[in-house]
């Protein structure tokens, strides 16, 4: 099924009266109100909680920013977690009629869906589907219809669904269908549902890749320093809770200045170790260990130089954030290097399948904004080629692809026969 780009074309993505583009994009923490932020959830990051409970934290107390600042800025949370999230966000900013921020949650949602190897497809299809529900509840009829063209394309060409799954997911395609008032597509979607009913069965689900990862060295000074972090932390957090401020002026200044020293005595114990440690090993199993600490390190440090705490905790650092974006850079710039090395290891075949999950790995950390220096050109030419492997090689999937128009870019899975074809591709 192919579209006519003159039958759909500028009429379907430029509507004046939609909230939102489908091609535009912009980095999550591109987006936090620091002027937003709750202080009685926001800090709870410094405190030694981990980010699953503090975002759980933020959401349990409705502070929205304070959870959307978490998955801007946290790379450690799960993608089904981040999902999860972005889900629930999208529908509270929707009921709350902040149409905008409701509609960048549910379209970095589809986005983290398409990207993520972490996911199946049915987690994929299901996430398309209530961002589909969102988006028209938002009346961003152009993107949800979109999302649907999307999960059609999952449900008719994923090879590794079950045909019961995959039956119902097209039964709820239709109703997104008639729901978008595409009637025609509603149709081929119940018929596409009744002939799987005799379809053959799937193929077992894949593990996707995941890197070794070494133990980390003993390291008892960033031990120590850290600890004192987490108390002066903690001492914020309590006095903001019994006095909340209105404006980040009205922060107590003695527990903000401790909890900034803190801070900068465990960057300084931090960096002495990561330097260290990544000079006296040659464990590349340990390199990816301490590099991956190293840029969960820098995220929140990151955050703090922009203020996202909700208060300027380090003015020095605030000067300097160019500088920590760089630095943050580089530990992205050797993970990547270090995972495909490990990807590319495994065996003809395997490698092939591993070295595509790593790239999307790296076109989530360059989309989310963690990743800055990453030339994500670059990334599409190499997923492109081991793309093509993938194919040459007969391997079952569905290909990540990409759409462009007026030089931006989207994402989005098409079975082998519609790779590259671009909005040829799309459902009519």
């Amino acid at each position: 099924m192919m579209l006519s780009v003159g039958a759909f074309g500028a009429a379907f993505w430029l509507r004046r009266s939609e909230p939102v583009d489908a091609f535009a994009w912009q980095p999550p923490l591109e987006q936090v109100d620091n002027r937003a932020l709750v202080p009685a959830t926001v800090l709870l990051p410094l405190t030694g909680a981990e980010a699953p409970a503090a975002l759980n934290a933020a959401l349990d107390h409705a502070h929205l920013e304070n959870a959307y600042a978490l998955l801007a800025y946290d790379p450690t949370l799960a993608d089904a977690a981040r999902l999860g999230a972005l889900l629930q966000l999208g529908e509270l900013y929707g009921k709350a009629k902040e149409t905008r921020r409701a509609a960048s949650c549910y379209q970095s949602a589809a986005l983290l869906a398409t990207l993520s190897p972490a996911l199946s497809d049915l987690a994929r299809l299901d996430t398309y589907l209530q961002v589909s529900a969102g988006l028209r509840g938002i009346g961003a009829r152009d993107a949800a219809r979109w999302v649907t063209d999307q999960a059609y394309l999952v449900a008719q060409h994923s090879p590794a669904l079950r045909r019961d799954a995959r039956v119902r997911r097209l039964e709820q395609i239709a109703n997104a269908y008639d729901a978008l008032g595409s009637t025609q597509l509603a149709a081929q979607a119940r018929a596409r549902a009744a002939d799987a009913i005799e379809g053959a069965e799937s193929l077992a689900a894949r593990v996707p890749f995941s890197p070794q990862v070494g133990a980390l060295p003993s390291a008892p000074e960033v031990e120590a320093s850290k600890k004192t972090r987490i108390a002066a932390a903690k001492q914020l957090l309590d006095d903001v809770s019994e006095n909340p401020p209105q404006r980040a002026g009205d922060y107590p200044a003695d527990a903000v200045a401790q909890l900034g020293e803190a801070l900068q005595q465990e960057d300084a114990a931090r960096a002495s170790f990561y330097a260290t440690q990544l000079a006296a090993t040659q464990d590349p199993a340990t390199h990816i260990a301490l590099w991956r600490d190293q840029s969960q390190w820098l995220a929140l440090k990151y955050r703090v130089a922009r203020g996202a705490f909700g208060v300027n905790l380090v003015p020095e650092w605030s000067a300097e954030v160019a500088a920590i974006a760089d630095a943050w850079d580089e530990t992205w710039d050797a993970l990547a290097r270090l995972y495909r090395t490990q990807a590319t290891a495994r065996g003809s075949t395997e490698s092939v399948r591993a070295l595509e999950e790593v790239i999307r790995f790296e076109l989530i950390a360059a989309r989310w904004g963690w990743w800055r220096g990453a030339a994500e050109q670059d990334l599409q030419d190499d997923l492109r080629d081991a793309t093509r492997q993938a194919m040459d090689a007969s391997l079952p999937a569905l290909r990540l692809d990409t759409l462009t128009r007026g030089g931006r870019t989207i994402y989005w899975l098409v079975p082998d026969e519609l790779y590259g074809a671009g909005e040829r591709a799309l459902p009519r």
